[in-house]
């Protein structure tokens, strides 16, 4: 009988330690997950409304803008003459063989008396040009600012025997750099652009212009409104924008009588300290004459009051967008399997800012993290990313609004 009697009260004892053992376990083992739904709008407004209209002259071709893409055209694939800004893709190449830091002056060369028969022919066909004489020095910067700025024909056709050992190979290499930047209505018969076969469309100069803004050596080149030879001869930029538009940065003008006012510019501007500038690249061809827009230079006068007015109406339809201002809609709760949740919501973020333009609107796009309980009020559970073009612009905390404790001790005993 006391045998019976110790038996039982062993097997009770197992019986005892294996419940204790298994109640250990139990309420140390992990809990179970939580359970998080979100429902968020596939898209976000970052900045309401309409941008201003941009305005667009009424005869020629125009196309304008910036970073991601286009903002205003008209009749921008038509080909049309360009003249001198034509000089742009000169310049371009001329630098991709020559290379050139900021301000540096580069190689010297030595001109000779058939640079002056080149400076004698563009005064003959009553184009632009420089004085030069048989043994004058002049570095690649002065050479190219000669180019640029008063815009001087008998320098084109200099740099380009310089450049490309002769005019043909020169233009060959023209054409293949603008096939390669992809300007498929553009063909170059001259490094100047007094050949009237040398055209191109407006949208083609956007790429160019790309280009330019993307070429610190040429962006500041184009970007000088006055330089002095060795001779004592002030070259003097023919855009008379730079200096009195804000944020311009200028790029080249152009005009014949068949090619009419023509510009290829460009422009900056900072909207906020922690955000990059807005650039704009902008193309006009064929405009009429001005006189009141610019009296010394009447022939651009409509194409500087068409492109200052779209560059002043573009720069207007930005706005800086911060994730500490607004946050999107987002409903949701974690949910816990002993009961209880709490609700979600998209909290504001660290501060960080973007430009977008007006009416802009975002891809939203959720990560959710793996929480477990318990969960505090404020406790983030994941991040909604706003993605604009592809790319991610603005993000947001999705925050817990209210604690969610764990369960109850007998809960876990039971389950």
């Amino acid at each position: 009988m006391r045998r019976s009697f110790l038996i039982a009260a062993a097997v009770a004892a197992a019986v005892v330690v294996a419940c204790a053992a298994l109640a250990v376990l139990r309420l140390a083992s992990p809990l179970p997950g939580l359970t998080l739904t979100v429902h968020s709008p596939p898209s976000f407004a970052l900045a309401p409304g309409a941008p201003p209209p941009i305005p667009l002259p009424p005869t020629g071709s125009f196309a304008l803008g910036d970073d991601t893409g286009l903002l205003a055209a008209r009749d921008a694939t038509a080909t049309r003459p360009v003249g001198s800004v034509a000089k742009t893709m000169t310049a371009l190449l001329v630098l991709s063989t020559h290379p050139l830091g900021v301000g540096q002056p580069g190689p010297t060369l030595t001109l000779t008396p058939a640079d002056v028969d080149l400076y004698r022919q563009a005064v003959a066909e009553q184009g632009s040009y420089i004085p030069v004489s048989s043994g004058e020095q002049l570095t690649e910067r002065q050479l190219l600012l000669a180019l640029l700025l008063p815009s001087a024909n008998n320098i084109a056709e200099t740099l380009a025997r310089w450049s490309g050992g002769t005019r043909d190979a020169f233009l060959a290499a023209l054409n293949a750099r603008a096939q390669a930047l992809g300007m498929t209505h553009t063909h170059f018969a001259d490094p100047s652009g007094y050949d009237l076969a040398t055209v191109s469309a407006a949208a083609d100069l956007l790429r160019l212009g790309r280009a330019v803004t993307a070429n610190p050596a040429l962006l500041d080149l184009v970007s000088t409104q006055t330089a002095v030879l060795p001779g004592g001869l002030v070259l003097h930029n023919l855009d008379t924008l730079l200096g009195s538009e804000p944020g311009w940065t200028g790029i080249k003008t152009g005009w014949t009588p068949q090619a009419g006012g023509c510009l290829l510019f460009a422009a900056a501007q900072q909207l906020d300290a922690s955000t990059p500038p807005v650039h704009l690249v902008g193309a006009i061809l064929g405009q009429p004459p001005d006189a009141a827009a610019d009296p010394a230079h009447p022939e651009l006068g409509g194409a500087f009051r068409a492109a200052g007015s779209a560059v002043r109406a573009g720069f207007g339809g930005y706005v800086v967008a911060s994730d500490a201002t607004l946050a999107p809609p987002l409903a949701g709760d974690v949910s816990a399997r002993w009961g209880g949740s709490a609700p979600l919501e998209a909290g504001y973020g660290a501060g960080d800012a973007v430009v977008v333009r007006r009416g802009a609107t975002a891809r939203l796009v959720l990560r959710v993290h793996a929480p477990s309980a318990p969960l505090a009020a404020g406790a983030v559970a994941g991040e909604v990313d706003a993605e604009v073009g592809g790319r991610d612009v603005l993000r947001w905390p999705v925050r817990v609004t209210r604690s969610l404790p764990g369960p109850s001790p007998w809960w876990r005993l039971l389950h």
